[in-house]
């Protein structure tokens, strides 16, 4: 019995491992679409580009429209998440803060702010990527208190 015990928990480890694997770096310049919505200012969207690196080392950095983001990575299979530093995290509401108050005609204040998805997935053969962040938040303008959701989804080459 414990021998069986053992070598489930073996086998678990080894998929466990298997699926686990380190950062592959690379670079890639990909472009798409980001959307922006604001309860009561309605929703706007339009293209991007970001460049994107990751390092070996679990990090990452991303230059979106002059913005350049940071953070670390950790891939399982071929998708990475991607975690933002604090700085990072900072700039991305300071970049949401003016587009919706661009998009609602008065400035917005962002109170809360969740990045609920940020990943990057590369194909098998390591050549092409497709990245997905999206956010949802909570801000204040003179008219009142209201809830925002960004997206932004992108794709191109990988090396």
């Amino acid at each position: 019995m414990q021998a069986k015990i053992i070598l489930i928990l073996g086998l678990a480890l080894l998929a466990a491992s298997a699926n686990a694997q380190t950062v592959p770096a690379g670079s890639g310049t990909l472009t798409g679409k980001q959307r922006i919505g604001a309860s009561g200012c309605g929703n706007d969207s339009g293209p991007t580009s970001v460049v994107v690196n990751l390092a070996a080392n679990g990090t990452f950095s991303a230059n979106a429209n002059g913005d350049t983001y940071a953070g670390t990575s950790t891939t399982m299979g071929r998708v990475t998440r991607l975690t933002l530093d604090m700085g990072s995290q900072f700039l991305l509401e300071s970049v949401l803060e003016d587009d919706a108050s661009n998009l609602c005609e008065e400035a917005v204040d962002i109170t809360s702010l969740t990045v609920t998805q940020a990943t990057l997935k590369v194909n098998k053969r390591q050549t092409a990527a497709k990245l997905q962040v999206k956010a949802n938040g909570t801000g204040t303008s003179t008219s009142g208190s209201g809830r925002g959701k960004f997206a932004l989804k992108a794709v191109g080459p990988w090396q």
